[in-house]
């Protein structure tokens, strides 16, 4: 995860006065732009002094290209001055509507927080280049400490090692709100929860929510949208299987946009929905504290995921094929063959593996790992291993071990499907399996490249995570000026009816 330290530059009153001066202009006579529109690409460093590559197969830290998506615009920073806190105080137009959008992130499903680690990261990116100035074009302003609204554990976030991965200052940047009867003392099943303790909390007005995965989950949504009444929602969706056009998360909200995580989950919404649905996949990186950066340092493969069973009219099973692997792994060994060692890292219960004894030794299981073990077991494997055990991984859901080879730069073994599916993959990015290769001969064949071909997939795919986040923050800034111009447009109105 890319640390960024705050800047200790000062800047001194004139600069802080035209600073103020630039940004009302800006805000004046270059109103929100069309939502889902992007700026230019523009360059964030973690410091202003480093200029070092980093290790081959670790993330630049905010490394743009000119194919993704530009980073927003700001002036103002989040460590406001007191006339800088006067100005985000002002009111766009006449005084109807904050200049700095009031954010509140919801998520409720505890196996989906690599998502919402990509989303709060990419926030702060955007906090960031408002904090530095760094952009040319007028956009949106975050409000400081946006709230993040979970359940489950209320301690969750440190024990699963979240905020370790996340990083101090981007933990530090948002306000956690844990969700649950025995720590907020509400209920959000009810429809007139009791009154809030004293304080403001999280239920003060926003502007914009974010559900992650509300089409699985829509109940919490529709309570924090309730208490907040914010002027847009935005789903971050992650299966397209579960929607028809009177799916309940789609009444949450009148405003609502949906981003789905990769093109096919998009498409197969926006078919059923019969409306646009934009694609996103924004990331949170894994730094490892030694990163591996020669061959000696890999350690087999990985398959990562939550051993889960799902049933359905094709069948029934596991999401992953392990046993589909273990009988090719014994085929292996059976005619002589150096057999690959595997790591399982996810949820579940070793008995699930259904291991042979004869690949005990072969095959080792890491269950509830820490969000940075979890990540660095994976940054030393050769590969990641899908070991698909179900088609909707190629048709309407998203997999995590897509989002898993991204956070960490680490490539998967892919069939060409796979590519056609994860459009944004091509072949700098994945071990491709070669014809009439299954994903066991491919783990053989992989372990005997060279280093040089080993590395410069874990580097092509670092530097698409970089244009996959540039692309994610200019969408989640379009959403972001499209609040600000619907409050633009709501003030407007009422001065026009005289209000």
């Amino acid at each position: 995860m890319q640390r960024h330290p705050r800047s200790q530059t000062r800047r001194d009153p004139a600069s802080l006065t035209l600073g103020i001066l630039v940004t009302i202009a800006a805000l004046t006579f270059c109103p929100g732009a069309v939502l889902g529109a992007t700026a230019s690409a523009g360059t964030l460093s973690g410091s202003s002094s480093s200029t070092a590559d980093p290790p081959r197969g670790v993330a630049k830290p905010g490394l743009r290209d000119g194919s993704g998506a530009g980073a927003i615009a700001t002036t103002i920073t989040a460590d406001a001055t007191g006339a800088e806190r006067r100005l985000l105080s002002l009111e766009a137009g006449s005084g109807a509507s904050s200049i700095a959008v009031r954010l509140v992130v919801v998520n409720d499903i505890a196996g989906h927080f690599e998502v919402l680690a990509g989303v709060l990261t990419r926030l702060h990116a955007i906090q960031r280049q408002q904090q530095q100035q760094i952009t040319q074009a007028p956009g949106p302003l975050l409000a400081s400490m946006p709230r993040v609204i979970y359940t489950g554990n209320a301690r969750a976030p440190v024990e699963n090692g979240l905020h370790d991965w996340l990083g101090r200052d981007v933990v530090g940047a948002f306000a956690w709100h844990p969700l649950n009867p025995s720590v907020s003392g509400i209920d959000v099943t009810l429809a007139h929860p009791p009154p809030p303790p004293p304080g403001p909390g999280w239920r003060t007005p926003a502007d914009v929510v974010i559900c992650v995965s509300a089409e699985l989950a829509p109940k919490v949504c529709k309570a924090v949208l309730s208490a907040v009444e914010p002027r847009l929602l935005l789903v971050v969706v992650h299966r397209a299987d579960t929607h028809t056009p009177n799916a309940r998360f789609l009444r949450l909200h009148p405003a609502f946009k949906l981003m789905a995580l990769s093109p096919h989950v998009a498409n197969l919404s926006s078919h059923i929905l019969r409306r646009p649905v934009d694609w996103s996949m924004p990331l949170a990186p894994f730094t490892p504290r030694k990163p591996c950066q020669m061959k000696k340092c890999l350690r087999g493969f990985s398959i990562q995921g939550a051993l889960r069973r799902f049933k359905s009219k094709h069948g029934n099973g596991f999401t992953r094929d392990y046993s589909g692997l273990w009988r090719r792994l014994l085929q292996l060994r059976a005619t002589g063959q150096a057999v690959p060692a595997v790591v399982v890292v996810g949820k579940g219960l070793r008995e699930d593996l259904l291991l042979p004894p004869e690949l005990e030794d072969r095959v080792g299981f890491h269950p509830y790992l820490k969000y940075p073990d979890f990540w660095s077991l994976i940054h030393h494997s050769y590969a990641l291993v899908p070991a698909f055990g179900m088609p909707v991984y190629y048709e309407s859901r998203i997999s995590s071990t897509i989002l898993a080879s991204l956070a960490t730069c680490v490539p998967v073994i892919a069939e060409r499907r796979l590519l056609d599916t994860y459009t944004f993959l091509d072949e700098r990015h994945v071990f491709l399996r070669q014809p009439g290769e299954d994903e066991a001969a491919a783990m053989v064949r992989i372990m005997g490249l060279p280093e040089e071909q080993l590395f410069a997939r874990r580097d092509a795919l670092c530097a698409l995570q970089a244009e996959m986040n540039a692309r994610a923050e200019g969408m989640l800034g379009g959403y972001l000026r499209a609040a600000l111009e619907m409050g633009s447009q709501g003030a407007a109105g009422r001065r026009s009816r005289g209000g």
